[in-house]
């Protein structure tokens, strides 16, 4: 990831958890070329904020990202447990913006077997749109994992799982 320089004023903003800045601001980062930056903020501030129209808002600019420059700051609050109890959201806005996460599949494909149903789901859609991307040895390496892996599977998500694994068989 680039070095980010952040405008503090957008920063602040932000990070005052407040309706009447954070809506402005994230509506006027949707119209930034460089907004992916602020990525780490926003999710912060998600995991945070119990504020429903705050909450959608911050969902909706994840979700209508379209800088590709902004999966690896995403692809870290994954990777960070502190952010666990959002990764349905957070993934949820992976698949809707539609963009290419076939680099990172390691983290959907291990979300997908380790988390609840909800979330396993929504790592599902991930997985489904992002192989289209992925040479068959890479296709056949997910799948593999995922045979290797059904039997520590909650039984409430071995349908989910097989289901996957049809889906890379095609």
């Amino acid at each position: 990831m680039e070095n980010r320089k952040l405008n503090s004023e957008i920063v602040e903003r932000i990070r005052s958890g407040k309706e009447s800045l954070v809506i402005p601001t994230i509506n006027n980062l949707r119209n930034r070329v460089q907004s992916a930056m602020y990525i780490p903020e926003i999710i912060h501030l998600l995991y945070k904020t119990k504020n429903d129209v705050i909450r959608r808002e911050l969902s909706l600019f994840l979700a209508d990202m379209k800088d590709a420059s902004g999966i690896p700051y995403i692809i870290e609050a994954l990777n960070d447990k502190q952010y666990q109890k959002i990764w349905h959201e957070i993934i949820a806005t992976c698949w809707q913006s539609g963009l290419n996460f076939s680099g990172y599949l390691e983290t959907f494909v291990d979300i997908f077997l380790e988390e609840d149903y909800l979330t396993a789901l929504e790592a599902f859609s991930v997985i489904e749109q992002s192989i289209i991307y992925l040479e068959e040895s890479r296709i056949q390496h997910y799948r593999n994992y995922l045979v290797s892996n059904l039997e520590g599977v909650k039984e409430e998500k071995k349908p989910l799982v097989t289901e996957l694994i049809n889906i890379m068989s095609s």
